[in-house]
Parts: structure tokens; sequence; C-alpha cells
């Protein structure tokens, strides 16, 4: 079952995951939206309470912090993607962080066919000997990927900086947009600024996001809308019978958000092209 969110900051709402909680529930699993990490004091004591495993999906926030625990620390399974849009990358797959040793072993095996060694721990022991003991995959991600994603680490927060950096440039520019309204920062937060998303307050326009989308588009700003509404897509909605309502708020917001450029390499000027253009698209769309 999908929670709503909460309206200013996107990030899943612990009210909505409390009331969706049956007997059934095994997990909660929570989304850092564009890099910002979820409520997880609330979360945690919700799934302490009811015996629920608490699993972050915090491919958005590499490198972000909540209340000073570094995000990956936090839930009981943390997945990052190293995706080449993410903050790093190794061309595809991904990882999970865990503090459980016995999760830890059961993914080392589903990763690696299900079988209990691998050739360099066997070389190690002089051994040949191995045992597949479950059903597994090829989930390995190859040395010459893990040796990408590894020299990319010491950079990481210098990338997380300038991230932070352009971000600041936005919200400063866009409190004198009325229209215009960044997503809210928890305090006690390191946002890793994966996305930088927007939310127009369609109400002060003559226009829908569609066309405020393709205006800026046109105007050369590489924008991006995320996400459609996860329920919204065919497989959900034919195979569970899920549809408009279920998320009123995750909805609303959909019709209402954009996601402006942010990535380490933009200099000062691509970011004030960036804040100029959407005010003038703003500008030209506003009621008064």
């Amino acid at each position: 079952m999908f929670a709503d969110v909460a309206p200013q900051t996107l990030l899943i709402d612990p009210v909505s995951v409390a009331a969706l909680i049956t007997p059934r529930t095994r997990a909660v699993v929570a989304v850092d939206y564009a890099g910002q990490p979820c409520d997880y004091d609330t979360l945690r004591r919700l799934c302490d309470a009811h015996g629920l495993a608490l699993i972050a999906d915090a491919c958005h926030a590499i490198g972000g912090s909540y209340h000073n625990q570094r995000v990956g620390t936090i839930a009981d399974l943390s997945t990052f993607s190293f995706h080449p849009v993410k903050h790093i990358t190794t061309g595809e797959g991904g990882a999970i962080t865990t503090r459980n040793a016995e999760w830890a072993t059961k993914m080392r095996h589903f990763r690696n066919h299900g079988i209990t060694t691998d050739h360099r721990q066997r070389a190690e022991k002089g051994s040949f000997f191995y045992e597949m003991v479950d059903l597994g995959y090829n989930y390995r991600l190859t040395d010459i990927q893990a040796a990408l994603g590894i020299s990319q680490l010491q950079k990481l927060p210098g990338w997380i900086t300038r991230r932070q950096q352009i971000a600041a440039a936005y919200d400063h520019a866009f409190a004198a947009q009325p229209a215009v309204a960044p997503l809210h920062v928890a305090p006690d937060v390191e946002h890793a600024y994966h996305l930088y998303v927007v939310q127009f307050d369609l109400a002060q326009l003559t226009v829908d996001r569609a066309a405020i989308f393709a205006a800026l588009r046109e105007a050369g700003l590489g924008v991006q809308v995320h996400y459609i509404p996860v329920h919204f897509h065919p497989y959900y909605r034919q195979r569970f019978g899920y549809g408009p309502g279920l998320c009123p708020r995750a909805e609303a917001a959909y019709e209402r958000i954009v996601s402006l450029p942010i990535f380490p390499a933009m200099d000062d000027d691509d970011v004030q092209r960036v804040i100029d253009t959407v005010g003038t698209v703003v500008a030209r769309c506003c009621r008064v």
C-alpha cells in the first residue's frame, strides 16, 4: 500500500503510514525524495511499536545526513543507486547498507547466485569447495565498476557542497517569486540535492504546469518532472486496482512540480540563467 506525502517536503507522511499499518505489514519503505532524509525518528517509533523493518530508499540522498547521522546508517536497510544520473556512478548497479550481520550475509549470497563463498574467499583458503544454499542472481558489480565508484567517493563531499550552493542561490532567488515555492527543508538535516524541485502556485498563473514545463524547455532549460505518482502506472492500476484518489497530496503536487537543473559542473552564470529564465516565464504567466 502507498502512503501519502507531506505537502511541503513531498516526503512520506508518518501519519499516513500509521493509518495504513495492518497485521500483514512487514516493513515501511521511506524514499529520501530529492535528497532530503525522511522523518526517521517518527518512522522508527512507528516501526518499533509494530515490529516492522525500516527501509530507506536513499538513492537520492547519498552524502546527506539526518540529525548528525549519515544517510546509510539510519534505517535497518538503506539502498543506494549508482545509475549515471546519481551523485556517484558505477555505470549501473547499487548498494545496500545494514548493521544486521545475518541480513548482510543473506544479501551477499543472493547477489552471488545463492553461493556461500566467492572466488576471492576460496582463493584465500586455498579451497575449491562452495555450496549453493538458495536461489540467487548475478547482482555483483564488476571490479572495473567498483573501482569507478570508489574513485568518486573522495570527490563526493565537494560535489554535495556545490549542489548545496546552487540550491541556496535558487532558494534566495525564488523567495521573491510568490508563484514559485521550493520544497521545505527540515531543520537539522543535510540535504544532498539530487534534485531541486519547485511547486508552482497555479492559482496565481494563467497556465498549467504542462505549459510552464514546455516554456522552460523551449527556453533551453533541461527541466524535468519527478515523478508521475507510482500508483498511476499501468502495472499498479491493472494489477492492484490503484488509481486517482489514493494519495491526494502526492497527486496534487504532481500537477505543480518541476525539477530545475542542478549538478556540480554548473557555474554561477548557469545558475543565474536558470533563475532569470524561470522568472521570465512565471512573470509572463502571472494573473496580475
